[in-house]
């Protein structure tokens, strides 16, 4: 994905080996109010980098303009999702992805079809990932479109599909994940280092987040309880939480903006050294060591 790989990485060893709270990714962590960015000014703004020809130009003037909730602003980053430059392409997806503007949604449907997606597995990644972040039951053609656990399809691309679709709260994307898990061998055993194995927690935790059961990675588990359950089943409106902290931090780390991700990091060390600070004698002094071993793992 676009994010900086470090924060994720952080984010989950923190959730790996410390006691850190789930976060709800109804109330994402805090953070700090910006400016408002005036609408037309912004529109100018962009247009004049995107006259200049310069990609570093361009990209500045996209993180600049990003947020802003602006149908003519949303359309010059469509036209740039087609852009020579990869690095441009991908900074106008993400723009794209997090604002909250309804034309945002609206040009990503349209751009479904373009084969730039086609020819290029890390931009139709994140092309999917930014349908899943709007979480809404439009996408869900686009997001499911060549949805096979097959050796011929990139497994990044099949991963952001089986995660998008958790953010689509509809009865069938729980068949189409079930469908999708049967497909790969099925049953307790499965295919030993085939995909199957490697998707399994994938969809596990797709799954878990529309249904608010949690039945681990066994597919034989998950269709037996679908089969008794499908009639009566009646889908939640909020995304329902995992009990397995380590699989819901990856999945909230997953939709999270790169500042969000930045403030979750920055709170959960705040909090930790409050502990250590309240500690005393021998657990103060672990956490000193355990904090140096923390600081090499963590490259901002």
């Amino acid at each position: 994905m676009i994010y900086t790989l470090s924060l994720v990485s952080a984010f989950l060893l923190f959730a790996q080996s410390e006691d850190i709270p789930a976060t709800d990714n109804s109330t994402p962590p805090a953070v700090e109010d910006e400016v408002k960015i005036d609408p037309a000014e912004a529109l100018d703004k962009i247009k004049a980098a995107i006259k200049s020809e310069s990609d570093i130009v361009i990209l500045d003037a996209l993180e600049y303009a990003a947020e802003v909730e602006d149908t003519k602003v949303i359309g010059e980053f469509y036209k740039l999702l087609k852009h020579k430059s990869v690095d441009v392409r991908l900074a106008a997806l993400e723009a794209m992805r997090f604002n909250k503007h309804d034309e945002a949604l609206k040009r990503l449907l349209s751009f479904g079809s373009n084969k730039l997606l086609e020819n290029d597995a890390e931009y139709l990644t994140e092309y999917i990932y930014a349908l899943g972040q709007k979480a809404n039951k439009k996408a869900a053609k686009l997001i499911k479109n060549d949805l096979v656990m097959t050796s011929a399809h990139d497994e990044d691309v099949l991963r952001a599909r089986v995660y998008s679709l958790g953010r689509i709260r509809e009865v069938d994307s729980i068949d189409t994940l079930l469908k999708l898990s049967q497909s790969g061998g099925g049953g307790r055993g499965g295919r030993r280092g085939g995909r199957t194995v490697k998707m399994r927690v994938e969809i596990q935790t797709s799954l878990a987040v529309l249904t608010g059961v949690e039945l681990g990675n066994q597919v034989l588990d998950w269709t037996s309880w679908w089969s008794d359950n499908k009639r009566s089943f009646k889908m939640s409106k909020a995304e329902s939480k995992i009990d397995d902290r380590k699989l819901q931090a990856k999945w909230d780390s997953l939709w999270m903006t790169e500042e969000q991700k930045a403030q979750a990091i920055k709170d959960f060390k705040e909090e930790r050294a409050q502990k250590r600070k309240d500690g005393d004698g021998d657990d103060a002094k672990k956490g000193d060591d355990k904090k140096d071993d923390d600081d090499g793992l963590i490259d901002f």
